[in-house]
């Protein structure tokens, strides 16, 4: 790992965790166990560096999404195992790196939120198939309901309500996700639904 993806690691990790205001440049030096200088002659400033991990991160998450559903053996596994990846993000995200990247750097949270028409294609023609796999109601339109399931996400991204019902944005993103799959699937897309579920569950068990 070079210097420049080190660093993008160390920042992402602490963005994540404590926000964009409580990540300071000094942190993400000494958490690499570099210089400030160095730091500076790899990213000017502290705007270049979250521009820079925010594209890390997509351009990551769609790696692994290709390499997911090019192994999966159905679309529903598929978006199975992409939910999980999604889901564990959640879990590890903190609410105040959205809040913070909206409010001080709203150019680049358009330019994150930009990245929604690729994911709106990308789950229509997912759709798509999995309505030629017999698992999604041939009448659903696959745009809408891709398009409707991105704002749902949204949705969830820009409510500040949750906290105050003590709900966590991970349980809330697992009840759209599966509320959007069942009311999309066929009654053999609701069994691998329930398989899939049960599987999951089952996972979750062995790993606690």
């Amino acid at each position: 790992m070079d210097i420049k993806e080190r660093i993008i690691t160390e920042c992402n990790r602490m963005l994540m965790s404590v926000g964009v205001t409580s990540m300071t440049m000094d942190d993400v030096a000494h958490a690499c166990g570099i210089s400030k200088r160095t730091l500076y002659e790899v990213f000017p400033d502290k705007r270049t560096l979250i521009s820079e991990c925010i594209h890390h991160n997509h351009e990551t998450k769609n790696a692994e999404v290709k390499e997911i559903f090019e192994h999966a053996d159905n679309c529903f596994d598929a978006m199975f195992q992409v939910y999980s990846r999604a889901k564990k993000m959640y879990e590890n995200t903190s609410v105040a790196f959205v809040n913070d990247i909206k409010r001080l750097y709203p150019d680049i949270f358009e330019q994150h939120m930009d990245n929604e028409k690729v994911t709106v294609n990308g789950l229509a023609n997912v759709l798509r198939q999995a309505q030629d796999e017999g698992l999604v109601i041939s009448r659903i339109n696959p745009e809408i309901a891709a398009y409707l399931f991105v704002m749902s996400m949204r949705e969830l991204h820009n409510s500040t309500n949750a906290a105050k019902y003590g709900f966590k944005l991970s349980d809330l993103f697992e009840h759209v996700f599966i509320s959007f799959l069942r009311g999309c699937a066929t009654i053999k897309g609701i069994e691998m639904i329930n398989r899939l579920e049960t599987q999951q569950q089952d996972t979750q068990q062995e790993n606690q």
